[in-house]
């Protein structure tokens, strides 16, 4: 208690100080005021100086080697919900999308990317050429990647899906020595029709590769696999 909050609650009348309690209250006010300066003068102390800590002499490098594995791990635990938040699609949907890519060699970033332009992140997704899936698949396609896939229902089915579409994708990126832009430009015109365009001297460009991999700022600058 401080001798303002005395002064607030105990006004000094004559009137108040005839209850026996008032009067006790208002003596340990008078009391309590000059004993809170003194405290607070002699409390005026410099402050101590906090010890130097050397992280060295108190983690070694085994305890670094783990935060930086640890780190890692959360790392590529947390990416699917960033991916699930930015593209507005479930968790589950992102961690498949993660998985494959990762199965199949291929940047997750990239196959995000793919499977928007290609699907918008509809499994059931039919185009009027009568390309199916998340990654767009004609039918000749996948059954070339795959013998065993024959039908349409299995060409849906997401995880077939993906990893046909990815693994594929993967496969024009070596075939075009790395350049991403050529691989998206063979995974949608077809790899006959961009080689005859270069052979020709021209740009096989028809936008497709912008739509993926985005301009400015947000244009993507991986190199479209992942490093071993």
């Amino acid at each position: 208690m401080n001798a303002a909050a005395c002064d607030a609650s105990v006004p000094a009348t004559a009137g108040v100080l005839r209850s026996p309690v008032l009067v006790a209250l208002f003596t340990l006010c008078t009391w309590a005021a000059p004993a809170a300066g003194q405290q607070a003068d002699s409390t005026r102390l410099p402050a101590p100086t906090p010890p130097r800590v050397d992280a060295g002499s108190l983690f070694g490098r085994e305890f670094w080697v783990r935060l930086r594995e640890e780190a890692h791990r959360f790392h590529e635990e947390f990416t699917p919900f960033r991916f699930a938040r930015r593209y507005h699609i479930s968790p589950e949907l992102a961690q498949l999308i993660e998985d494959e890519a990762r199965r199949a060699g291929l940047d997750p970033e990239l196959g995000f990317r793919l499977v928007r332009v290609e699907s918008r992140f509809h499994a059931r997704a039919r185009s009027r050429a009568g390309a199916l899936g998340l990654t767009q698949l004609m039918p000749g396609t996948a059954r070339a990647l795959d013998r065993s896939v024959r039908s349409e229902e299995r060409i849906l089915e997401p995880r077939t899906n993906l990893r046909l579409g990815f693994g594929h994708l993967r496969d024009l990126i070596r075939r075009y020595d790395g350049n991403v832009r050529l691989a998206l430009l063979a995974y949608n015109r077809g790899e006959n029709a961009v080689d005859r365009a270069l052979r020709r001297g021209r740009d096989p460009e028809n936008g497709y590769s912008y739509a993926v991999l985005g301009r400015g700022t947000e244009r993507y600058r991986g190199s479209g696999l992942l490093q071993p």
